[in-house]
């Protein structure tokens, strides 16, 4: 359980940063490929972990991103077989909205996962798919679009709770609004707002 979010906002946002100065940089070395990945998939963990936790806006839970989905033509990766490009169809592709858990899923869970760049080469987004998703299909998402997720979790501010106790009498939490969602609801609600169920146990 995650009790305080800010420093994994935070976090969040200086991942932001330098993946943002990596679009224009020129020289690749492993150590820069590592610190690439190494952001990608601690930023992916982290946001998975802050939604888990109920630390993420309904609306940004429920958001979906845009993705390339390229379909499997040939033999499905495996250990043995990992040059990705001669088992999809790269050439061709169709745009899909990707949910946000499934996004995170794909890095956290990658089979493949392949940094990639343009003709000229300026680092772009990434080749990504997941253990099980990799006999269907790979992704490619764009790097602005990856900063975009991750920004809009690192800047998410929660302002109101609505939670209830289950039968068990575990609290969950059944609303999370950011502030622009709270704008909607009356200027006298309160920030935190609890709703008891009678327990199993004493029913």
């Amino acid at each position: 359980m995650i009790y305080e979010s800010w420093p994994w906002r935070e976090e969040l946002l200086r991942a932001c940063a330098r993946l943002q100065k990596r679009k224009t940089q020129q020289r690749w070395t492993e150590r820069t490929h590592f610190l690439v990945e190494r952001d990608l998939m601690v930023s992916a963990y982290a946001v998975r972990r802050l939604n888990e936790a109920r630390k993420i806006s309904d609306q940004l839970r429920a958001s979906t991103w845009k993705a390339r989905e390229h379909t499997l033509v040939g033999r499905v990766p495996d250990i043995m077989h990992d040059r990705f490009w001669e088992s999809y169809e790269l050439e061709q592709f169709k745009t899909i909205q990707m949910p946000l858990t499934k996004v995170l899923n794909q890095i956290i869970h990658s089979w493949v996962f392949v940094l990639s760049w343009t003709e000229d080469e300026k680092f772009d987004g990434i080749f990504v798919s997941a253990e099980n998703s990799r006999q269907k299909c790979l992704y490619f998402i764009h790097i602005d679009t990856l900063i975009r997720m991750f920004r809009a979790v690192g800047e998410d501010d929660i302002v109101h709770l609505e939670m209830r106790r289950n039968a068990e009498g575990q609290l969950e939490v059944t609303r999370a609004l950011s502030a622009r969602e709270a704008q909607a609801l009356p200027t006298d609600a309160a920030s935190v707002r609890v709703v008891n169920v009678p327990s199993a146990r004493n029913g």
